[in-house]
């Protein structure tokens, strides 16, 4: 069984929805709430998992109430969280969604206050015995080590190229194997909006493989013979995509620490993606290795 290292952040998001249509100090009334377990490298862990492999969830949250409600559901997923450190008096991270009747959303994120952002607890010789390593670079203090043990042990890295406040820092894209951009990211990183141009400016700072999520547009990369590959989005009902990146992001850092070929796993990748999509629930849509096989129509994934 492949097991796969997620260092990064973990939230709590309180998603509500409702036909929102708001103006300054209207009063939005919600027609359903739900609070489900978000950040990238958590919630791709719950995907290692879902998908049948080993996930080893690193970060930070507060001592509060709504830090340990974060650890308790990663652990009812099966994730292992032994290193997981929470904070004494610091505040966790929340996030609240509002998604209309549209789909589109509208987010307001708490970072948290007060986590320590010292990551020298982390056992970061570990990572030599891991098949792979996923790191959201929203935790610079502990991205920059992980990433660095996977390179120096030829582990594969995987890096979440979100956009931020600021672009990725280009020594985290020059230590990991794969960087996942969101479109967003691709244009903070590059500078232009073009899809093709993007990747091939990102892919000239780096030897690692890029790639995009674009939504609709399904997932791209660049193959090795400077091609622009492309899988399109399933097609399949959209019910909810929150956190539909972060599926890719864990379902594809599985299939690459069971050393398959990047065109698989980013089809396997796709596949978790549209499939969660297609279903309301928050991590509890993730899909089970059995319904991506039906997908992938008899491609073997095992």
């Amino acid at each position: 069984m492949a097991e796969v290292t997620c260092v990064g952040i973990a939230f709590l998001d309180h998603v509500f929805e409702g036909d929102f249509e708001m103006a300054g100090g209207d009063l939005a009334f919600a027609q359903d709430f739900n609070q489900y377990g978000g950040g990238t490298a958590a919630t791709a862990s719950v995907a290692v998992v879902r998908l049948g492999g080993y996930a080893t969830f690193w970060g930070r949250l507060g001592d509060d109430e709504t830090g340990l409600q974060v650890l308790e559901g990663l652990k009812r997923h099966g994730v292992q969280t032994e290193h997981v450190r929470l904070v004494a008096g610091a505040q966790s991270p929340v996030s609240s969604i509002l998604i209309g009747t549209n789909g589109e959303r509208h987010e307001t994120v708490f970072a948290g206050r007060d986590l320590d952002a010292d990551a020298g607890w982390l056992p970061f010789g570990r990572i030599e015995d891991t098949s792979a390593v996923l790191v959201d670079p929203r935790w610079p203090e502990a991205a920059m080590p992980a990433l660095q043990n996977a390179y120096d042990h030829r582990i594969p890295a995987i890096l979440n190229g979100e956009a931020g406040p600021d672009p990725v820092p280009l020594e985290l894209i020059e230590m990991a194997s794969h960087v996942i951009f969101s479109h967003a990211g691709l244009l903070q990183q590059s500078g232009t909006a073009d899809l093709r141009a993007g990747i091939e400016a990102v892919a000239a700072m780096t030897e690692a493989r890029i790639g995009v999520t674009a939504g609709w547009d399904g997932f791209s990369w660049l193959d090795e013979d400077g091609t622009i590959r492309n899988i399109p989005a399933l097609g399949l009902p959209v019910i909810d995509k929150l956190g539909a990146r972060d599926v890719f992001l864990g379902a594809f850092a599985l299939a690459i620490g069971e050393e398959k070929e990047l065109d698989l796993a980013a089809r396997f990748a796709n596949a978790a993606t549209g499939l969660k999509c297609s279903k309301p629930g928050g991590r509890g849509a993730i899909p089970c290795r059995a319904e991506i096989w039906e997908i992938l129509d008899g491609v073997e994934t095992a």
